[in-house]
């Protein structure tokens, strides 16, 4: 179950995991990597004293798992590369043993694991980054989550936070929809910052061809393209369960393709630059919407 480098001929001790697997490392690249490492296996040592042929056998809390990912870390890359943390379930373990360890270079490794993984699992992310104390990654995560619908399905780290903290994540998540609702009714950010942008708004307004208008919105007056309205009102149907400036970015290709099916030509004339570029300024004016919601 050990491999290499951990059967080296030059081992000087053994330490066993919990669940009874020997590792022979080299103290000396322990005691370079950690500053606490000689007194936590002293202390260890002292408790029990068994020895396998001339090297002292040192039983250490961490199961086999752990105690291999935080031991390829301390050695040098010549002898072992730094260990990949592709499992979640790996993230609490190696976090305790590189704070026990003084393993300042090993936890950060380990927050950056977790925020590689935060944009496909964000609520086990929160979970595991609430349970660690992470505070910074514990908050990004929740901004991830609000990628996803308001009412979350099981997952396996829930057990790991308290009802207390999932309520606020829950609450949080729902102000942040009731937050950029006002998008919809103050439509200053388009007529007065998008404005701004070298397309303006004006291929957004009807009248000057023949496809249809709207009947919700007003930009200054003037009725926006029935085509663009559905985009917007799918968007802010979309934004209340799921309030993040990456929702109103999914519709933009199915709006696109509706457009060139009019086959009118003056709609048509460069709308993915045009609408792409939109959609990634309603997305901002989302995130910042949001960004101000505790």
């Amino acid at each position: 179950m050990v491999a290499p480098p951990f059967l080296h001929a030059k081992a000087d001790i053994i330490l066993r995991s919990s669940d009874g697997v020997d590792f022979r490392v080299i103290t000396l690249f322990l005691n370079l990597a950690s500053s606490s490492f000689h007194s936590i296996i002293e202390q260890a040592a002292q408790s029990d004293q068994r020895v396998e042929g001339d090297l002292p056998i040192v039983p250490v809390e961490e199961n086999h798992r752990v105690l291999d990912i935080w031991l390829r870390f301390c050695y040098p890359s010549t002898l072992a590369e730094d260990p990949p943390l592709h499992e979640l379930e790996d993230i609490i373990p190696v976090l305790e043993a590189a704070r026990k360890y003084s393993l300042k270079p090993l936890e950060h490794k380990v927050r950056q694991a977790l925020k590689s993984r935060m944009e496909k699992e964000p609520l086990r992310c929160f979970a595991l980054a609430m349970r660690a104390q992470l505070n910074i990654e514990a908050t990004l995560a929740a901004e991830y989550t609000l990628r996803q619908s308001l009412i979350p399905a099981r997952f396996p780290e829930i057990n790991l936070i308290t009802a207390k903290e999932l309520l606020a994540l829950l609450t949080y998540h729902q102000r942040c929809g009731i937050s950029v609702q006002s998008l919809g009714t103050d439509l200053s950010w388009i007529t007065s910052d998008y404005s701004l942008n070298a397309t303006g708004y004006q291929w957004i307004i009807g009248g000057s061809c023949g496809c249809e208008s709207g009947s919700r919105f007003l930009l200054n007056g003037q009725r926006p393209l029935k085509w663009w309205s559905d985009y917007m009102e799918k968007s802010l149907m979309s934004l209340y369960d799921k309030p993040s400036g990456h929702t109103v970015l999914v519709g933009v290709g199915d709006t696109v393709r509706g457009v060139r099916a009019t086959g009118c030509s003056q709609c048509c004339s460069n709308i993915l630059v045009k609408m792409t570029g939109f959609a990634e300024f309603f997305s901002m004016v989302v995130d910042m919407l949001t960004a101000k919601v505790t």
